[in-house]
């Protein structure tokens, strides 16, 4: 940020607490920055992230990845849990990610970032699916590597363009058994304003995590959420939901960010 938007976003945010939901690997980096616009981040883990209950599966997609023309990581989780292991990227593979987040994460495990290919504009699977290398698939073959009970839009969509698709999960998504009463004196105190959600499923959990009682006095704050979809689950169980998107369907912490600049200034 320039100077001068710095000091706009702890004009904006000195002293405003906000509610991260993200498993905390994912929370860490989001907290540091909201620290350094002034706010104060409470992280409350909605989402824990576990190994498949098989491992046999990704073991052999990791042992086979050269005889993809494509990999795709539905999201940064899907690289930690993927490649774990040190497995040296085939320079002839290209890592596809739907957004920056995962891209990143991808030149953290090693992929070099010539191999990798993202969005421009739409940073979800429906951007992915718009990308020209994606159109034509006819005779390629396809591994997506992603989570439990993942959406089928991207592999129904390039099967059905040609594409040799193969699904492996990679990781579980699992409702934590975390404490949520010390939310209680943040509500009371007006030292909690905020809550930032990136899945509908953060959202499930919290509501369950939380109890009814909870999630009432938690609906009076504005959530920030990163996608249409995720606004419109919120929206549905009377949650404040404000989309920070801004069209794009840009999922990173900047816009997450600029959307609470915008509503607390």
């Amino acid at each position: 940020m320039s100077d001068k938007k710095t000091f706009e976003a702890k004009a904006a945010l000195t002293g405003v607490g906000v509610l991260i939901t993200r498993p905390k690997k994912q929370a860490d980096f989001l907290a540091k920055r909201l620290e350094e616009a002034g706010a104060v981040p409470v992280l409350l883990p909605t989402i824990e992230i576990a190994p498949p209950s098989d491992m046999q599966p990704l073991r052999e997609a990791r042992a086979q990845l050269g005889a993809y023309d494509f990999v795709m990581f539905v999201s940064a989780n899907a690289v930690e849990q993927a490649l774990a292991t040190s497995t040296p990227w085939p320079q002839n593979v290209t890592a596809l990610a739907p957004g920056k987040g995962t891209a990143a994460a991808l030149q953290q495990a090693g992929v070099p970032a010539e191999c990798i290919l993202m969005p421009v504009a739409r940073f979800d699977s429906e951007g992915l699916l718009a990308l020209p290398a994606l159109q034509h698939m006819q005779g390629k073959r396809v591994l997506i590597l992603r989570g439990e009970q993942g959406r089928e839009l991207l592999g129904e969509t390039l099967a059905a363009r040609g594409a040799e698709v193969t699904r492996v999960t990679c990781y579980r998504r699992m409702c934590p058994a975390g404490e949520t009463e010390f939310l209680w004196p943040l509500l009371r105190q007006n030292r909690l304003q905020a809550i930032t959600l990136t899945t509908g499923e953060a959202l499930d959990n919290l509501e369950t995590m939380a109890g009814e009682a909870l999630s009432q006095a938690l609906k009076m704050l504005p959530v920030f959420v990163t996608h249409p979809r995720i606004a419109a689950h919120a929206q549905a169980r009377g949650w404040n939901a404000i989309d920070v998107s801004g069209g794009a369907e840009d999922k990173n912490d900047d816009a997450l960010i600029c959307g609470m600049i915008s509503f607390f200034a």
